[in-house]
């Protein structure tokens, strides 16, 4: 029904700027003969049953086709846009009724140079469109009654047969909330009753999936935690065992602090993986390309440090609604993998940052040639906790983390109904690809 009615307002819209700029130039042409101009205004308002104010630069009223506001100031927002050389429109709320106001910029060409020497300013009132959804949506209303009345009768006449499906489903959700995850109940049909049961037998796999994931997450982060422990107990027994020089104590304290981090990095790992579903986004409107160059710029200081060129090909201004801050959140995690994951043998390490505005959507590419990561581990690289390199790849080349970076990724950009793809060679390098639709 909203989408109807923005329809609706949508034609509405078209219609009186197409009014508003015939008045514009027909007022312009007429500017001499100021009663052929109310003339025109007053027909051009009854044809499209709207209030219609031809207004000079100073924003004084010279022309209103119901003679209340000629000679007075006015200013709101579609008029200083209008004044400004812009088209606007807007609906506001006035006492109770909705109004729509559009307004088009009035202009004169002098030789090469073409100033504002006005605007037009049309009002329509709302109720009548607001009047026919009203009855549009009591219509549907009583065909939806209608509807739900057969439909009980039809359940009704069918209640015998579903019966007994039903009660084997209500055993499983029984089995289900015992513990049995993974209790499956075999599958009778594919009518309505058997799609219901295949997706209790989905949804019964999937606790039993997130279960097992569960356990085998706790006893990771254990194992996890248990070293850093093991470690700081051996340093401090060494300690209390031995009567040694400061020097040593200094030695063992930062093997102490070094291990405290290591648990540190695993309680945020911890309490971020916890918060991934509790993004909640802070939509407006910015430039995606703006975006791009600021996560750069901020990336770039460790980028040489760890001797790696970013480089950034965009195209102009490509606005895109997004929460800007959440975005950085991503380009970070992306550009920080391609430079930690970069390989230790290239000469010339790179992270190629690259945006393309298409007709319908956009394209934002992280290429690097960095490890790269092997085509049996792409399809699980957006699990929270996964790691795309074995222990021995992670010490030889230093890095640090618990896999987490792009589960946030997957999330935030889920959230905003964008997609992620990926496309790697193990020892080649990687390349991200984040589609924006428009």
């Amino acid at each position: 029904m909203n989408n109807y009615k923005d329809m609706r307002i949508k034609n509405v819209r078209v219609r009186l700027f197409q009014t508003a700029n015939i008045v514009a130039d027909t007022y312009k042409a007429n500017m001499e003969d100021i009663v052929s101009a109310k003339f025109m205004v007053k027909s051009y308002g009854q044809q499209s049953d709207s209030r219609i104010l031809i207004i000079d630069i100073d924003g004084n009223v010279l022309i209103d086709n119901h003679n209340t506001f000629v000679g007075q100031t006015l200013d709101n927002h579609e008029i200083r846009e209008g004044l400004g050389g812009r088209s606007s429109s807007s609906i506001y709320t006035m006492n109770g009724e909705e109004v729509l106001h559009i307004s088009v910029p009035i202009t004169k060409t002098d030789g090469l140079e073409t100033r504002i020497i006005g605007a037009v300013l049309i009002s329509s009132s709302m109720s009548s469109l607001n009047q026919d959804i009203g009855e549009l949506r009591d219509g549907m209303f009583k065909i939806a009654i209608s509807a739900l009345i057969v439909s009980l009768a039809l359940a009704a006449i069918l209640a015998n047969r579903i019966t007994e499906p039903l009660r084997i489903l209500s055993h499983g959700v029984a089995r289900l909330s015992s513990g049995d995850l993974g209790f499956s109940i075999e599958k009778g049909g594919e009518d309505e009753i058997g799609q219901l049961i295949q997706s209790f037998n989905d949804m019964s796999h999937k606790l039993h999936s997130i279960e097992h994931n569960r356990k085998v997450f706790i006893n990771s982060i254990s194992h996890e935690l248990r070293t850093p422990l093991t470690s700081i107990r051996a340093l401090i027994d060494s300690l209390l065992i031995d009567d040694s020089p400061p020097s040593v104590y200094r030695e063992y304290m930062k093997d102490i602090y070094g291990e405290t981090e290591r648990m540190e990095g695993l309680v945020h790992y911890l309490t971020t993986s916890i918060k991934l579903e509790d993004i909640v986004l802070d939509l407006k409107t910015h430039d995606i390309n703006e975006i791009l160059q600021d996560a750069i710029d901020f990336m770039n200081p460790y980028a040489k440090k760890m001797g790696v060129e970013i480089q950034f090909a965009g195209t102009g201004p490509s606005m895109v609604e997004c929460d800007r801050s959440r975005i950085k959140e991503v380009l970070f995690n992306l550009i920080d993998n391609s430079i930690k994951y970069r390989d230790a043998r290239e000469t010339n390490s790179y992270v190629l940052v690259e945006s393309k505005a298409l007709e319908d959507h956009i394209l934002i590419d992280i290429e690097d040639n960095g490890l790269g990561i092997d085509k049996d581990d792409i399809p699980n690289i957006f699990e929270g906790g996964f790691r795309v390199l074995d222990r021995t790849i992670l010490k030889t080349n230093g890095v640090k983390g618990y896999g987490i970076g792009l589960a946030i990724v997957k999330n935030i950009l889920d959230k905003h109904n964008w997609a992620i793809s990926v496309e790697s060679s193990l020892g080649l390098g990687s390349r991200f690809t984040i589609t924006i639709p428009i």
